[in-house]
């Protein structure tokens, strides 16, 4: 058990540790991460001025914007009050958490300035749940720091801007809370939506607010917990990022698993993400056993959790279902899958990450995932704002690794699968005239495949993996470089086998086992081989059938029944969260987190039959 004083006093340490390491990397001169300065030195006046300046730089031209026109440089401009400064989300939530932070250290023109910003600029509200709720969280601050205007930057009343963010923050938090996080485990976006959240538990005025925000906290710091793999977050994600979920450890994330779980050695390149800057200073500590959760992986045992389902407003016919996702978390291993309930086939997300298995290594030499690169105009459109006519071109010229016949992340419409612990089913039905028949399946070099009567068989020190593809395959390398400034650049050269699953009713099946269970290679070779998978309704029946070395036999039928020993899968009785460790129902907003004699609980008195704010993401 930790003690929560001592586990307090170590997340200050730690977070001191990751503001010296960001500080020695030149970090610390914009309102993200200019925390970092005002934590560890003593900045001018004129250097202060000169971060928020710099930060927020940019002015409305007829009501568009246009370049920055300061530079951080001290322009006339900067105290021309017929200048309308213009900003979104990625300015709202720092300009208000930095001035809130540190306002009694900062200069009158300082302070001048992001008042300026938040009460007479232009605010775009953006267009994903975290950007609504950095713009809220801002918003929200702002009318409570300004409370007596009587006409704001949008015409308003301050009172009238606080009720209209408060209705949002608590109806995001309700959502969460009752359904499941709706942009659900992204290692690239969780950071934007825990920053809120804790700068609202240190600041918000309203008890309320503040309340919710810090439960909300410690839930989103769960979902990390429950999942947490030596330093990485497995499992399905509803946003990975782009092109890089073949990394071993990846996102923003990093750096608040760093602080808050602890058995980590500092990797700069890893955890000093300047969007954790807020969160480094702040009061707010999560509960010292979500740190217990996170650490404990003693024992193999499955994660469950129900996500919101994705509102898409484009091209489909009906509502998204909930996501249900399964994570065999084991002591060498983690093997994570989701049941998407993706509305029709342009809804396949852009940078969604359905399934992988991951394990400790260097980048690239620790995970498998396959993927189909689903391409249609329909789906960029879906979830991008361009239109279908345009998109097709646009997307080549923004985002040109999404047409890649070689990615290896994005949701298909035409994936499907069926876990159980380290055993999965993923099966493809790709129409005839789809511009990728085939599937893309990335495994390691650093792995020395063995191929045995249609299986490949490959020994990573304390476990082993089998792999069954389901249709003829080609051996490939692939090797891509980053060549786009909205890629991470570190680390991020792909070095390894693509292997080409070439037909359109193709899939695979995969079994990760511990080496202490199965004992020697040589012999689950031999154990593997000899229990061959059920091929007799495949392709033609959709059905694919396996049994684990466990002796679990699973089944699996295309647009049917997923079955364990012929029970069949009720993914609908999923609850929010089931582990061994925390136990939460459905549309209840209670969840219990036990271990040993100690409990945290969360209770965010929900009403069940309350409409719940409507919620839409991208990607």
């Amino acid at each position: 058990m930790i003690d929560t004083a001592t586990y307090d006093d170590d997340v200050t340490k730690r977070a001191h540790e990751l503001m010296t390491a960001m500080l020695a990397r030149g970090q610390g001169k914009s309102l993200w991460d200019g925390h970092i300065r005002m934590a560890l030195e003593q900045p001018t006046p004129e250097q202060i001025y000169d971060t928020v300046l710099n930060s927020l730089n940019v002015v409305a031209d007829g009501g568009s914007p246009t370049t920055p026109i300061f530079g951080g440089v001290k322009s006339d401009q900067a105290e021309d009050p017929s200048v309308r400064l213009y900003g979104g989300p990625f300015h709202i939530i720092p300009a208000m958490l930095y001035l809130c932070r540190w306002e009694d250290r900062m200069p009158d023109n300082a302070v001048a300035h992001i008042k300026r910003f938040m009460t007479e600029g232009i605010h775009e509200r953006g267009n994903t749940e975290n950007h609504w709720l950095m713009y809220y969280a801002g918003n929200f601050l702002a009318a409570e720091r300004w409370p007596d205007l009587d006409c704001s930057w949008n015409g308003l009343p301050a009172q009238a801007i606080h009720a209209e963010a408060k209705r949002w923050i608590l109806g995001m938090i309700e959502r969460t809370a009752s359904q499941g996080h709706h942009e659900y485990d992204s290692t690239g976006y969780h950071i934007e939506h825990i920053v809120p959240y804790v700068g609202l538990a240190d600041h918000a005025r309203d008890p309320d607010v503040r309340h919710q925000a810090r439960q909300m906290a410690d839930l989103l710091i769960a979902d990390m917990a429950m999942e947490y793999f030596k330093g990485a977050w497995a499992g399905g994600h509803c946003r990975e990022g782009y092109r890089v979920n073949t990394w071993t450890r990846t996102g923003p994330v990093l750096g608040l698993a760093y602080i808050y779980f602890g058995d980590m050695v500092l990797n700069p390149e890893e955890h000093c993400q300047g969007y954790v800057s807020p969160v480094l200073p702040a009061t707010y500590r999560p509960p010292a056993i979500l740190a217990e959760i996170a650490l404990d992986r003693t024992k193999a045992h499955v994660v469950k959790k129900t996500r919101g389902p994705r509102t898409i407003y484009r091209h489909v016919n009906r509502e998204s279902e909930p996501v249900r996702k399964y994570t065999y978390m084991s002591q060498n291993f983690a093997l994570g899958s989701s049941q998407l309930g993706l509305p029709g086939a342009p809804a396949g997300p852009i940078d969604l990450v359905a399934w992988d298995l991951t394990w400790d290594g260097p980048n690239h030499d620790a995970k498998i995932v396959c993927n189909h690169p689903f391409r249609h105009p329909g789906r960029f459109s879906a979830f991008l704002s361009n239109l279908p006519q345009s998109i097709g071109r646009g997307v080549g010229t923004d985002k040109p690794y999404l047409q890649y016949p070689d990615r290896l992340f994005g949701a298909s419409p035409y994936e499907q699968m069926m876990q159980h612990d380290g055993t999965i089913i993923m099966l493809y039905q790709i129409p005839v005239g789809d511009d990728s028949p085939y599937v893309n399946l990335y495994l390691p070099c650093s792995i020395d495949w063995k191929e045995r009567e249609g299986w490949l068989l490959g020994h990573v020190g304390d476990f082993y993996v089998a792999i069954y593809p389901l249709s003829t395959y080609s051996w490939e390398i692939i090797r891509e470089s980053d060549a786009s400034t909205l890629v991470v650049s570190r680390n991020s050269l792909i070095d390894g086998w693509l292997l080409r699953l070439d037909s359109n009713r193709t899939g695979l099946i995969l079994e990760a086992v511990e080496a202490t269970d199965v004992g020697s290679f040589e012999a689950y070779c031999d154990s593997r081989v000899n229990a061959a998978p059920d091929l007799n309704h495949w392709p033609d029946g959709g059905s694919v059938g396996v049994t684990s070395m466990a002796g679990k036999h699973l089944e699996m039928v295309y647009d049917g029944p997923h079955r364990v020993d012929a029970e069949v899968v009720d993914y609908e009785k999923y609850p929010l969260y089931e582990t061994p460790c925390v136990n939460a129902q459905l549309n209840t907003g209670k969840i219990t987190f036990h271990r040993g004699d100690k409990h945290h609980k969360l209770d965010f008195n929900i009403e069940p039959d309350k409409p719940l704010i409507p919620m839409r993401v991208i990607g």
